[in-house]
């Protein structure tokens, strides 16, 4: 029979876990090892957290409204056949890292289509997911459309401000195909999101198939200063197109 004993307010007995060596202590009618019910513990909060960790991920990512094209699309599977692709690469990574330290900067990627431009975006964007970070995805031509569309609602919630305010909110937001839409009224108020991240100190990934140079002359000389005032990041893609040489 077991003897057992008091001790620093436990119910201690003469048996010892075999595992630690350790006295065992008398709980809820059962003989238990403190340092194996601590390490049970520890599993099960880091279980928890794991979980919860899961969650917000899924939400981000939900929230992030990546195109289903690229629901696989990271860093690990894009491909490298030119040293122009493994530097696009290498910047992307750079650059998420940078977000990840709470780094205000920009970063832009031009080049015609085909380039992985857009994988490599979605890569950046799903890396600060998994940081706990929020990033978005959106075309230049559905911001405009957001923002065009509020001014027919009636709900203080939905105006103009709210949804540039709401754009201006994300850790990380990613334009993509800048320059494909209306030339006038729909490039001011993608401007305006542009403007207003630059005053809430928030960093933009700019996409677009102009040139740098077309890219420079429309956004204009203020905005492309601005663009440029925490760090700027340029990539240019001008290998030939994937998908014309994968088929």
């Amino acid at each position: 029979m077991n003897a057992h004993f008091q001790l620093n307010g436990f119910v201690k007995s003469n048996e010892v876990c075999s595992l630690h060596k350790t006295q065992k202590i008398l709980a809820g009618g059962n003989l238990i090892c403190p340092m194996c019910a601590n390490e049970f513990l520890a599993a099960e909060k880091s279980k928890q957290q794991a979980e919860t960790n899961k969650a917000v991920f899924e939400k981000h990512i939900a929230g992030a409204m990546l195109p289903d094209r690229h629901a696989y699309s990271a860093f690990s599977n894009y491909q490298t056949r030119t040293q122009g692709q493994a530097n696009a690469l290498n910047q992307c990574a750079n650059y998420a890292q940078r977000i990840s330290e709470k780094q205000c900067s920009n970063f832009i990627m031009v080049g015609s289509t085909g380039t992985g431009k857009t994988h490599l975006a979605c890569a950046t964007a799903k890396n600060l997911l998994k940081k706990g970070l929020k990033a978005r995805y959106i075309t230049s031509e559905e911001i405009a459309q957001r923002i065009m569309n509020a001014w027919d609602r009636d709900s203080k919630d939905q105006s103009e401000e709210a949804v540039i305010y709401e754009f201006a909110q994300y850790d990380l937001l990613i334009i993509d195909e800048y320059g494909l839409h209306d030339r006038e009224k729909r490039t001011e108020l993608v401007h305006k999101v542009l403007t207003k991240r630059y005053d809430s100190k928030k960093p933009t990934m700019l996409i677009s198939n102009f040139t740098l140079k077309k890219l420079k002359d429309d956004l204009g000389d203020r905005l492309w200063s601005r663009f440029q005032h925490d760090g700027l990041t340029v990539v240019e893609c001008n290998w030939n197109d994937a998908r014309v040489i994968n088929q």
